[in-house]
């Protein structure tokens, strides 16, 4: 395994050093929410690039009916609402990922701050 060029000894020093920083129970809390954070990720660059996909056939269609056409006007071609939702979809799953990471962040400073109070 060497990813990112680490090598598994990089990664297992780097993983104590968290755990101890951390803590173990706030290290499972984190890493669940960076699963969470990648799952996203993951579903929206595949439903981006199955949105793209789709546009550059569709434009291909139009673009060759258009060309192969006698006396045809060139189509016009907009963004369709899919395109428009999928913004959408993206502008919100980055503001849930922000919020996800700010509440990570909350909960490691009340933590710290209730070891220095008590």
């Amino acid at each position: 395994m060497n990813f990112l060029n680490i090598g598994p000894w990089e990664l297992s020093v780097i993983l104590v050093i968290a755990i101890l920083m951390i803590g173990p129970k706030r290290m499972v809390q984190i890493v669940r929410a960076i699963g969470r954070i990648t799952g996203q990720m993951r579903r929206l660059s595949g439903e981006f690039l199955g949105t793209i996909q789709a546009e550059l056939r569709t434009i291909e269609q139009e673009t060759s009916q258009a060309v192969g056409g006698s006396g045809e006007e060139r189509a016009t071609i907009s963004l369709p609402d899919d395109l428009m939702a999928l913004g959408r979809d993206t502008r919100q799953a980055v503001s849930e990922i922000a919020a996800n990471t700010d509440s990570i962040l909350k909960g490691e400073q009340e933590a710290s701050e209730e070891g220095h109070n008590g």
